[in-house]
């Protein structure tokens, strides 16, 4: 029997939203409950990555709940969506301890993380192995391997953000001159494979998004904050972290992704063999939004068979 996914436009209007408290910071959540729960059914925390959000997971929240019989909980990190840093950073300690905070309030969960949610996945998984059930790595910001040239430009142009003096002010001026509705626009253009397949009103939510983040002054120093943090563990030792995953692991990629080159997945896969490999053709850095009913089947399916 196929599973039922749910997927659809009207999926995230099955969410509520809510807030967990974690170390002085109200973290905004967007939760999915099961039309059917089931007994002992483990939940999910999904991680956005870099300049996202829990839209990241709208049109597969839903989906996953009722497929698994799990509650599914997408939360937006330090400085990203709907909440506000204040006096924290947004680099991936804090974002790091901040997801600690939330497997505290929520018991052990399956870490579901994409891009830059994929990186504080495997770290929060190496960290805290009894909190973390499985891993579910979506397109993750991943380690360049040796000898490796593909996207060079990409990683200079990263490599900025270790200069805030620097990247900020570019950042935004470039989102000044662009408008929010340019500003996703030209993002969704790099990073998906199709930009015209993303639904409206999904659009639509990440255009009010953005215009709401241009009116926050801490926004674009969150945004390099967590940049220049993620580019220093990829460069570090994000790569002795993946050697010692100890859950079992899924790990998925687009193969037109620009951002992270599928190379780059199939390159840690050759030594991780342990771990589950998808390839998803004709699809870019978030299959979240651009294959929504084959993400949820996959990982309903890794998930069933650790039973």
């Amino acid at each position: 029997m196929e599973p039922d996914t749910g997927v659809g436009e009207n999926t995230e209007n099955k969410s509520t939203t809510g807030t967990l408290e974690i170390d002085g910071m109200t973290v905004f959540t967007e939760t999915w409950e099961p039309e059917i729960p089931q007994p002992q059914a483990t939940p999910l925390l999904m991680i956005h990555g870099l300049a996202g959000s829990t839209t990241t997971w709208t049109l597969v929240g839903g989906g996953l709940a009722n497929a698994l019989g799990s509650r599914v909980v997408a939360l937006d990190l330090a400085g990203f969506g709907k909440t506000i840093a204040d006096e924290h950073d947004a680099t991936l300690e804090t974002n790091k301890a901040l997801i600690f905070g939330a497997l505290d309030q929520l018991g052990p969960c399956v870490l579901v993380g994409t891009s830059m949610g994929g990186a504080l996945a495997v770290q929060v998984g190496v960290a805290r192995p009894s909190h973390v059930s499985a891993l579910i790595l979506v397109n993750p910001a991943l380690p360049r391997p040796s000898g490796n040239r593909e996207a060079i430009s990409r990683t200079v142009k990263f490599a900025l953000s270790l200069a805030p003096k620097f990247a900020e002010p570019v950042l935004e001026r470039r989102a000044q001159l662009l408008g929010a509705q340019r500003w996703v626009d030209s993002a969704l253009d790099v990073v998906m494979a199709d930009p015209d397949s993303l639904p409206h009103d999904v659009r639509s939510r990440l255009i009010e998004l953005a215009e709401a983040r241009a009116s926050d002054e801490g926004s674009f120093p969150a945004y390099v904050q967590a940049a220049g943090s993620l580019f220093k563990y990829l460069a570090g030792s994000m790569v002795d972290d993946i050697d010692f995953v100890r859950q079992p692991t899924l790990l998925i990629h687009g193969t037109q992704d620009r951002m992270v080159p599928v190379s780059w997945a199939r390159s840690i896969i050759s030594r991780r063999t342990d771990w589950t490999y998808r390839e998803y053709e004709d699809c870019g850095h978030i299959p979240s939004l651009e294959l929504p009913e084959r993400l949820v089947g996959d990982i309903a399916e890794f998930l069933a068979g650790l039973h």
